[in-house]
């Protein structure tokens, strides 16, 4: 997000103006607006066209730059600078659903510390409301909750590009986000790129053959119940995926899989799949009848050599 200088070469830009021309406005250095102009393209706040011989810069047609504009006509005090650093977006992104700050910490993997910090600075602007202990957006800010979620839509649309052509996210909250491709990553040079869902099945002796790959981009290390849920989140309604996530809980003896359902605020769903899981019973059409649960169960499940 735009930091003081680079937000107010944005502010300029109402009109296409050249690097030269920003510096003279602002008064800074040549060098420090070129700099800063190349991270607000790379961001996708701004494009550069030519024009004869000069270079003019002008805001960028993504909807995450509209947004900044529309936040800067709504709220011209607004210190965006100061509110919407990387943090702070980390913690809007994860209150789509109330949090209180243990959850958001797990959710972002940022310190309490610093989720505190954040959610103080928002709340002091009313970005951010504190209903029973826990925090939450407010929907009056209908222009905040559009630049958090054009950002990191954008943000992962950008490192996608870099990683598979043929990638297609499936959920997403914030930077954090799983996908699906036909390519097989291995190894992937980015850190950050984890195997989840239904590729890390034979892992726990599951046998699926699928030729689709399913990965997750997070800072933080994932559990098996993040790979549970990831599996249901290929496509929550569907009885299949859920049965799939139920066999790897199995599996792993995964025992903390309601907290982790909270954090993706999936909890509900998880408690009715543990209690078709204990009754047997189908009671929804997002499970399969127990028979039919069993035979695939048992047609995955890889027996190990004595």
């Amino acid at each position: 997000m735009p930091n003081a200088t680079t937000l107010a070469i944005f502010k300029e830009l109402k009109k296409p103006k050249s690097i030269s021309e920003l510096a003279d406005l602002l008064g800074l250095d040549h060098s420090t607006v070129s700099t800063a102009v190349s991270s607000l393209v790379t961001e996708g706040f701004v494009d550069k066209q030519r024009d004869g011989k000069k270079v003019l810069v002008k805001r960028s047609k993504t909807l995450h730059a509209r947004s900044l504009e529309d936040i800067l006509k709504e709220y011209p005090r607004l210190p965006v600078e100061k509110l919407f650093t990387n943090s702070s977006m980390e913690v809007l992104s994860a209150l789509t659903h109330p949090h209180n700050i243990t959850d958001i910490a797990a959710m972002t993997g940022l310190n309490r510390h610093t989720v505190s910090a954040a959610l103080s600075k928002l709340s002091g602007y009313g970005i951010v409301l504190k209903e029973k202990e826990r925090f939450v957006l407010n929907k009056r800010h209908r222009q905040i909750v559009d630049i958090v979620n054009n950002y990191w839509r954008f943000a992962a649309n950008q490192r996608l590009h870099d990683i598979a052509d043929d990638a297609i996210i499936l959920w997403q909250r914030g930077p954090e986000f799983l996908f699906k491709t036909q390519t097989d990553l291995g190894r992937s040079s980015e850190q950050n790129i984890h195997p989840t869902a239904t590729t890390v099945f034979p892992g726990y002796n599951l046998q699926i053959i699928t030729t689709t790959r399913y990965y997750f981009h997070s800072k933080r290390q994932l559990r098996v119940e993040d790979h549970i849920i990831h599996t249901i989140l290929i496509d929550p309604q569907n009885p299949t995926y859920n049965s799939y996530a139920l066999f790897l809980a199995t599996q792993s003896g995964a025992t903390d899989l309601l907290n982790a359902g909270r954090h993706y605020d999936m909890e509900k769903h998880i408690e009715t799949l543990l209690e078709y899981q204990i009754t047997k019973e189908k009671k929804s059409n997002t499970v399969l009848p127990w028979s039919e649960y069993m035979d695939l169960f048992n047609s995955m499940v890889v027996i190990e050599n004595v």
